[in-house]
């Protein structure tokens, strides 16, 4: 039988040995060895991954799409290759079975042709990757302009580049270290097991391996190193906040939660916002001291048991005598947006009352994808133990009712309806914020459009109850200009932003381009952003904790709006939201 041609530049005074060490070590580097198709797959999808998004990426977000674009286009490009390479041995086998075939033409020797294309292709690569960095600058700037922010320079986005291309080469070194140990495992099983059972026997062995590495060290030691940060982070003090005086707020000496108790943001609550004075000189009428009733995290407590802690303190502080009681859902933290609590106690002149407690240290992100049972028991729990409390009372003595929520604080308290029908039979008035596309009831909403009007800003029945706004003027008029109808008696807000990446996130991006896409973009989103398999999910995804850095008015951050807001839902006028938004600002301090 004729050698092959990788035997034949074995010289043959080589032991057998030696020549079994070369041929393993060969078919090792084919192995590990980079190919061409995986390589082009990757480029071209960092090309996908630089296009522009819903906010202009820091060099880390251009690392992190880049890098799992490429591994997509890689992915992609090697599944090609091993069809191709399946298509060649089918067709040679189909020759093969025809019989000898006929002398070949002559043609250019085969190391020529391949350095040839390869030539060829490197230079359109090269040229293709220098067109799309700098039309991705052009992007960033547009995009930056849209969303009032700084835009990247070239040198962050090179640095995302060379990062994100490393962290692939990485994964793929590893990837192929695997396979390599995959099949030294198979060649070791082979000599006790059966031929058949060896191959998968190898790879059997190295993913149970590689999943018990993944769950039970590393991913078990991350999150517990994610918790135990998260705690500390909620026990550190926050500069400048001391216990409140006032006894309508939890954590003073009259409250029935220790201000210690209350966790990082909750001691935010009950130190920060306006008083009574600070309300009354701004519209030279008395006030009253709003009431803020809060209660932290407690290893020990429930989320029901909380609940009915924090409408105990709410009694306690008055709450139930003020014209207002509002139920906030707070964020994974137990943040809430002292935007919203300002403009409410600002528009009623303190005769309000908000109630809210903890259910967990995780940020957002985590407590989205570790714990969505939390806030949608926060939700139910506050809304049984307010509404009981409020049957208690003759009924011309109630408190109007409301609930308000931002993020998962809104997916939390829109959880504990089960219907938009059954928001409005059992609420005076909700404003949600940045309400997650993953909530039922968003969901229910926008399906049930009026037709013509886009999901980034929906137009319900005939706007007397429920209204989606994505700036303060669009509360009096539907998306195309035509007037709303005067309020009902019970009223619903929903505060987005086309840029806010929270809102229109979702796994589905990953497979399926959403509806939103084949619609006008909105006036903060660049026409250029579009949708492609797997790389945009990941840029939206990269996009959400961007979306907490603007100046507000545009991506996640909701400020301003919660004024006209909460003025259409309690029914109070005002004349002038700018200067409600002046008076407030002095009161919002960092978290």
């Amino acid at each position: 039988m004729p050698r092959s041609r990788r035997e034949r530049r074995i010289p043959a005074r080589v032991a057998p040995a030696q020549r079994a060490v070369r041929r393993r070590a060969r078919r090792l580097f084919d192995r590990v060895q980079p190919n061409w198709w995986g390589a082009v797959g990757s480029i071209v999808a960092s090309w996908i991954a630089l296009g522009p998004s819903f906010l202009p990426r820091r060099w880390w977000t251009t690392a992190a799409s880049v890098s799992l674009s490429q591994l997509y286009g890689y992915a992609l490009g090697s599944g090609a290759r091993a069809l191709r390479r399946g298509a060649a041995r089918l067709l040679r086998r189909r020759r093969d079975a025809r019989g000898p075939a006929a002398a070949p033409t002559p043609s250019l020797p085969m190391a020529t042709v391949e350095r040839t294309w390869q030539t060829v292709l490197l230079s359109a690569l090269t040229l293709g990757s220098a067109a799309t960095l700098i039309s991705a600058l052009d992007r960033q700037r547009e995009i930056a302009r849209l969303v009032d922010e700084t835009p990247q320079t070239a040198l962050q986005q090179l640095r995302g580049v060379g990062a994100g291309s490393a962290a692939t080469a990485a994964v793929l070194g590893l990837v192929s270290l695997f396979r390599a140990s995959s099949a030294k495992t198979r060649e070791l099983i082979a000599r006790v097991a059966p031929a058949l059972a060896a191959p998968l026997s190898g790879t059997a062995v190295m993913f149970g391996l590689t999943y018990w590495l993944n769950r039970s060290v590393v991913w078990s030691r991350l999150m517990r190193r994610i918790e135990a940060t998260a705690r500390a982070n909620n026990l550190r003090p926050l500069p400048g906040r001391t216990a409140p005086e006032q006894p309508e707020r939890s954590g003073s000496a009259a409250s029935f939660e220790p201000f210690e108790s209350l966790g990082r943001h909750g001691k935010a609550v009950a130190s920060d916002g306006p008083r009574a004075a600070d309300i009354a000189a701004f519209w030279g009428e008395p006030a009253l001291e709003p009431v803020r009733a809060y209660v932290g995290l407690s290893a020990t407590l429930p989320i029901e048991e909380a609940a009915k802690r924090a409408v105990r303190e709410l009694r306690r502080a008055g709450g139930f005598e003020r014209e207002h009681v509002v139920i906030m859902v707070g964020t994974g933290t137990g943040w809430v947006n002292d935007w919203s609590m300002a403009a409410l106690e600002f528009l009623t002149r303190g005769d309000c009352a908000v109630v809210s407690l903890q259910y967990t240290v995780l940020p957002s992100a985590f407590a989205l994808l570790l714990d969505r049972r939390s806030p949608k028991t926060t939700g139910r729990a506050l809304l049984r133990e307010v509404r009981a409390e409020l049957d208690r009372l003759p009924e011309g003595e109630r408190p109007r009712l409301y609930m308000t929520g931002e993020s998962l604080g809104a997916f939390g308290g829109l959880s504990a309806f089960s219907s938009s029908t059954d928001l409005l039979e059992r609420l005076d008035g909700a404003v949600w914020a940045g309400t997650p596309q993953f909530s039922p009831i968003w969901r229910e909403l926008v399906q049930r459009r009026r037709p013509g009007s886009p999901q980034i800003r929906p137009d319900i029945g005939d706007g007397s109850a429920i209204r989606f706004s994505n700036r303060p003027g669009d509360a009096l008029v539907r998306h195309d200009g035509a007037p709303n109808a005067p309020w009902g008696p019970s009223r619903v807000m929903f505060l987005q932003h086309p840029s806010d990446p929270v809102v229109w996130w979702h796994p589905s991006l990953i497979w399926r381009k959403p509806l939103w896409m084949d619609e006008p973009r909105g006036y903060d989103v660049t026409d250029r952003m579009d949708w492609w398999p797997w790389v945009t999910f990941w840029q939206v995804s990269a996009d959400m904790p961007l979306s907490l850095a603007n100046r507000g008015g545009h991506a996640h951050r909701y400020f301003e709006a919660y004024v006209t807001a909460w003025s259409e839902v309690l029914g109070i006028p005002v004349d002038d939201p700018d200067a409600v938004a002046d008076a407030i600002r002095p009161h919002i301090l960092p978290h």
